[in-house]
């Protein structure tokens, strides 16, 4: 497993599908990792590349993490210390994640995406990230459709008015994880659309990568949903024209291949920005 930590600086790494693949839709990618570190393949470069393959620009997120350390510099012990700094890192990452999405629309039509057609896709303390941006962040960060997958959750308020679509999932065997229906109950109260997907099996940090269990179909879940917001279906950049729905959406042989032939990386850090 590939892992970053001690990230002072946020970037993004950009994955951008096959041109006569690229339907306009993008989507955020932010790894897990316990606000610490960041899982960087399995939770990030193999779920942009699976993204790709669908037609979506990705963008995966390096949000800024260290590992937990007392004013001493030593590691916390005190149970109330860990919450606090927990706490600390998860603003931090909510920030980050925040910002991203308001830079994407900004930026929209340099990577031939879409404004309003920009999602989230958070695993672990990354799904903890994006139900902070979509619980406590401003209308204009709020990505237009989110995966929290295998987050727990670490805020308890009303889905806002408008909230966006949200894609569920999760393992009944996590101990981690156990806050997927009370977010999706969240979303029903208010009346939101969502979907919930908890498999008897599957621990934590599963990924993308195949365990030979029932929850390997998640992926395919996924892109289901994701058609039926109309995001695999193709559109030009700034968002006037669309073409129906199937026409020119790229085939594929298994939804479960994560690989995506040719996709390019390229990264930017936000203080070449501002």
């Amino acid at each position: 497993m590939q892992i970053k930590t001690n990230v002072t600086v946020p970037a993004l790494t950009v994955f951008r599908p096959d041109p006569w693949e690229a339907n306009g839709t993008a989507m955020l990618v932010l790894p897990g990792g316990a606000f610490a570190a960041l899982a960087w393949d399995i939770e990030g470069t193999e779920v942009a590349r699976w993204l790709t393959k669908r037609g979506i620009t990705a963008f995966v997120l390096k949000y800024r993490v260290r590992p937990f350390q007392t004013d001493s510099g030593e590691p916390p012990t005190d149970i109330g210390e860990i919450f606090r700094l927990l706490e600390t890192h998860r603003k931090i990452a909510v920030m980050d994640a925040s910002q991203s999405v308001r830079l994407l629309r900004e930026r929209a039509d340099d990577y031939g995406i879409v404004p309003d057609r920009i999602g989230m896709v958070g695993f672990s303390a990354g799904g903890i990230a994006t139900i902070g941006v979509l619980l406590e962040g401003e209308a204009s960060a709020r990505p237009n459709f989110a995966v929290p997958a295998y987050a727990p959750m670490m805020i308890d308020k009303p889905a806002p008015p408008n909230a966006p679509p949200l894609f569920i999932v999760g393992a009944q065997d996590d101990p981690l994880a156990g806050d997927g229906p009370n977010l999706y109950n969240l979303w029903t109260q208010s009346q939101r659309p969502a979907e919930l997907h908890m498999y008897a099996q599957g621990s934590h940090g599963f990924g993308m990568r195949p365990k030979d269990l029932p929850v390997d179909q998640w992926p395919c879940a996924l892109e289901s949903w994701l058609d039926s917001l109309g995001m695999l279906t193709k559109a030009d950049p700034t968002g006037k024209q669309k073409i129906s729905r199937h026409e020119n959406r790229p085939k594929h042989s298994s939804c479960r291949s994560p690989r995506s032939a040719d996709a390019r990386d390229e990264q930017w850090r936000w203080d070449d920005e501002h």
